[in-house]
């Protein structure tokens, strides 16, 4: 089954010219049938936990992703409440806006997490919680736009970084099309992706978020970087059935996982010591096999879980956080899953706090 990246339904969605689906690739694009996912039998049940002491950011998308609300999971039982300044919609035809005020702008390269809630600023921003500088005061967005007003449809990108000190939205890159990946300490990491083409993701590129001067990551093989963290990269290298990490700073680089024609990996993010986590869809024989698993080094995988993910985590001191069709979950730091609270709809949109 194809992933489907924000290059693909970018196109789609400028073509037809219709409200914004800039928003799905990798783990987050449309789950496979339940019938092609099975997990361990062997694995124990997930049992039920309380919801910690502490507030979760959950944002919740409307059907067609034109808008969503950002609001809090807490309590023992873990349940939602919205927050009324934590609305975001679409803002003409390719980007978000906050509806709390002064408005702010952004993007979202999947439609299930088109925000993230800033703990620093106390305030839900229209980006993923990765295009947040780590501090909270500024973001990276980035605006599709036609190079000429007679194309017919976008073709070219301006990079933003908007400061929430002084509101300022500044302009540090206009050219070909990128995509934001992350804003690290050591600058913004951007994709090289082409809005009409089927080879989606070429490059990776870090720009300076003061001046926009650019250096090319040479060494980032094709595909896109599902997660950043502390100078290393984790990519799918352009396939569905594999798995590698990057050393942004060396160029080393390292298959951990490849089911070749056996099935799938769905990457979710990461666990609280690093190791990559994933949920495998496995065909024929080997479906015993799938479900969440733990990639501790290369080709070594640790089976943690019958239970089934499409979104990227978060970590913090309570563990790893999971938002799964059926509710939230929590992994801690010896891989353990607890359930945590029965929402869904929703995508965790920052730190629990």
């Amino acid at each position: 089954m194809p992933r489907r990246d924000f290059a693909t339904l970018l196109v789609v969605f400028l073509v037809a010219c219709s409200a914004p689906q800039m928003a799905s690739h990798g783990p987050n694009s449309p789950a496979p049938s339940a019938s092609t996912w099975s997990g361990s039998p062997s694995l124990a049940p997930v049992e039920r936990a309380a919801f910690p002491n502490c507030r979760l950011p959950y944002l919740k998308v409307s059907p067609g992703g034109l808008h969503s609300t950002g609001g809090f999971v807490e309590g023992s039982q873990g349940q939602w409440t919205a927050d009324a300044r934590g609305g975001i919609t679409t803002s003409g035809q390719y980007l978000y806006v906050s509806e709390a005020t002064p408005a702010l702008i952004g993007d979202g390269v999947r439609i299930e997490d088109v925000g993230g809630y800033d703990w620093a600023v106390g305030r839900w921003l229209p980006v993923r919680h990765t295009q947040i500088r780590k501090d909270g005061w500024k973001y990276a967005y980035a605006e599709p736009y036609k190079a000429n007003p007679t194309d017919s449809f976008a073709n070219s990108t301006r990079i933003h970084v908007v400061s929430l000190v002084d509101g300022s939205d500044r302009v540090i890159y206009s050219g070909a099309p990128r995509a934001v990946v992350s804003f690290e300490p050591d600058g913004i990491y951007v994709a090289v992706i082409k809005y009409s083409s089927d080879n989606l993701v070429s490059g990776l590129w870090r720009l300076d978020p003061t001046t926009g001067a650019g250096v090319a990551m040479s060494n980032a093989q094709v595909g896109w970087i599902e997660v950043m963290d502390d100078g290393t990269a984790w990519t799918d290298g352009g396939e569905i059935s594999g798995l590698a990490r990057l050393d942004l700073s060396s160029g080393n680089e390292q298959t951990w996982a490849n089911v070749g024609g056996l099935g799938w990996i769905w990457f979710v993010g990461l666990d609280s010591r690093g190791n990559a986590l994933a949920v495998l869809y496995l065909i024929g024989p080997r479906t015993a096999d799938g479900g969440l698993v733990a990639f501790r080094a290369p080709a070594v995988k640790v089976p943690i879980a019958n239970v089934d993910f499409h979104q990227h985590s978060i970590t913090d001191s309570h563990g790893t956080w999971l938002a799964g069709p059926d509710g939230i979950y929590l992994v801690d730091a010896n891989d353990k899953v607890t359930k945590v609270s029965d929402e869904t709809g929703g995508t965790i949109a920052g730190a629990c706090d």
